[in-house]
């Protein structure tokens, strides 16, 4: 073996270490993994998966720096492990930090600029605050109820919650995929799950759930419809994970909200709000981290930022367009995918509201309008991207020089290990749904709905197979093109990912983004944040002498800290 190898298989084994011992030590030490701690167990079983999958996307592409990347994600999996098995201790916030800064080594295979430091300062500084509120939760005792609310800001804050998102488009902007794909798998579902085991069954007042809902729900139209309309492919799909994350939490606060219901009705959405928040979670996690690893590559190989100078790309790399499709698949909802499921399940609770009385269901459904037409563009969002990079040609004068088998190898056994994911659990479910966790939650009528579609999941995955070995098993004798037999096969024919938005973009678009580019909503939030730190600036700099720089930053900071103790002393006389 040589030393190129044995460094190799070390740095596998350190990662392998890193991904799968927090969740040996975990299942060795909790005494009900698959029952009261099944949120933590399915973390730590994602956070392994995806940390394979991550692993082999960098032996494709970081060929400089691979082992200090590989050192950073020891670091990464390790950490983010502790945080589940932390639990209500210090070491949370602590581990939460390291997890983060351990990200500044994961970068280093790419040349720090402009976007690549404004990703890694919107990733801790979000991290950062996240903590602060973490770490009051930590301190507060078991007993006082408001841990549990400065609990759950911090998870907002961390998972990119409606109104709290504006930092992830911009670690998306500049993120190396095989980073961005283990954040949207791992690290983004980090937050709900922590809410699942220790938020949700121990605050059964609706009213924080009441206040969740709402904003959820404006979170998944404006995901989505930003999402559509975005030309940056990593921006693009940034605001898809807005979308996908936000229907989450809707489905945490619907849960939420009627868990302590007396009526059978409200109990029903409540339990089975729950089941569907896993099966989402899994299509987020899989068919998201996909997405990222494919399209993030392409991105890199390409070195843009617009899908229309990107078109084609894909083709080069070498690997089957329906392999790599998978991901936009799933978000096409296409049976025999996790994306099928959890929306199909979607489409049938809100049946079961339909049937509900006038009076409840009210409650319900003008959310779910903007919901399910959020849902429908973030959808088409990643089909565009597919057509255009994966399935048009490419332009005659780019070519992937550096681009060989090996690399091919990582890239594909990266995606197929997602790929099977998102095609195995569905054929799979009804196993998956005898969880103790999930069966408790599981009404009779939901279980028949879930085995249906798992069937008819089944029954096509065996018919496209079918079509696939038959289209291999014959030759074709001469290949007729699109252009009327012409064999013309030219960049020309491509379809430019705009084509899909540019019909609707000065009726719908206009009002989310503007001319170039930017998130309207996201451009307001950032004015706000900006006018109110610069208060005082203004005020120090209406003074005549300029020069005493020291003496500003002692003004704002002792403004701050005036602030703070005012806080603090009206927190204790509302004790008393």
């Amino acid at each position: 073996m040589t030393d190129k190898q044995m460094r190799f298989a070390f740095s596998a084994f350190l990662v392998g270490m890193a991904a799968v011992l927090p969740l040996c030590m975990f299942l060795y030490m909790s005494p009900g993994p698959w029952s009261e701690d099944f949120p933590l167990a399915l973390g730590l079983v994602l956070q392994a998966y995806i940390g394979f999958s991550a692993f082999a996307l960098v032996q494709s592409y970081e060929m400089v720096h691979s082992n200090r990347i590989t050192f950073g994600y020891v670091i990464f999996w390790s950490a983010l492990g502790i945080c589940y098995l932390a639990g209500k201790s210090v070491l949370l916030p602590v581990s939460l930090e390291i997890a983060s800064f351990s990200t500044i080594i994961i970068y280093s295979g790419t040349e720090f600029g402009k976007k690549q430091i404004e990703s890694l300062g919107s990733l801790l500084f979000a991290s950062g605050i996240a903590v602060l509120f973490l770490s009051a939760w930590v301190f507060l005792p078991e007993e006082d109820p408001r841990g549990y609310y400065f609990l759950t800001i911090g998870l907002l804050v961390k998972s990119g919650f409606s109104g709290f998102h504006i930092w992830l488009p911009k670690v998306n902007e500049g993120g190396p995929s095989h980073a961005l794909g283990s954040f949207a798998g791992a690290l983004e579902i980090f937050p709900l799950l922590l809410f699942c085991r220790y938020v949700l069954p121990n605050l059964q007042d609706p009213f924080l759930y009441s206040i969740l809902f709402p904003l959820a729900a404006l979170g998944v139209f404006f995901g989505g419809i930003t999402s559509y309309f975005h030309k940056d492919p990593k921006k693009a799909l940034a605001y898809s994970s807005i979308e996908s994350i936000n229907f989450l939490w809707l489905c945490l606060a619907i849960s939420g909200m009627f868990q302590s219901s007396s009526e059978p009705d409200l109990r029903f959405l409540s339990h089975s709000f729950l089941i569907l928040f896993y099966l989402s979670l899994l299509h987020h996690s899989f068919s998201k981290t996909f997405q990222l690893f494919s399209i993030g590559m392409v991105a890199r190989l390409r070195n843009s930022s617009s899908t229309d100078e990107m078109k084609g790309i894909g083709r080069l790399i070498g690997i089957n367009p329906l392999w790599m499709g998978l991901g936009t698949f799933s978000y096409a909802v296409l049976p025999g995918t996790l994306g099928f499921i959890s929306e199909a399940t979607y489409l049938f609770l809100n049946a079961k509201i339909l049937d509900m009385p006038l009076g409840r269901s009210v409650f319900l459904l003008p959310a779910m309008i903007f919901i399910f037409f959020g849902i429908v563009l973030g959808g088409f969002t990643h089909i565009r991207l597919f057509l255009s990079l994966f399935l048009s040609f490419p332009r005659t004068d780019f070519s992937l020089t550096e681009w060989n088998d090996t690399r091919r190898f990582w890239v594909f056994l990266s995606l197929g290990s997602l790929g099977i994911m998102i095609i195995g659990i569905p054929l799979c479910l009804p196993f998956f749904l005898k969880i103790p966790f999930l069966q408790k939650h599981l009404d009779p009528s939901l279980a028949i709905w879930l085995s249906q579609l798992s069937i008819v999941s089944c029954i096509t995955v065996a018919f496209i197979l079918s079509l696939v070995w038959f289209r291999w098993s014959h030759r074709i004798t001469k290949r007729q093109y699109w252009d009327c037999g012409n064999q013309y096969i030219g960049p020309e024919l491509s379809v430019p990912s705009t084509v899909f938005t540019e019909p609707l973009r000065n009726s719908l678009g206009r009002y989310f983004l503007t001319p170039k580019g930017l998130s309207i909503i996201d451009q307001s939030i950032f004015s706000i944040f900006s006018y109110i730190l610069n208060i005082g600036q203004f005020l120090v700099e209406k003074k005549k002498n300029h020069d005493e720089e020291v003496s500003k930053y002692l003004a704002i900071s002792s403004a701050f800290l005036i602030i703070i103790l005012a806080i603090s002393i009206a927190i204790e006389w509302s004790h008393l």
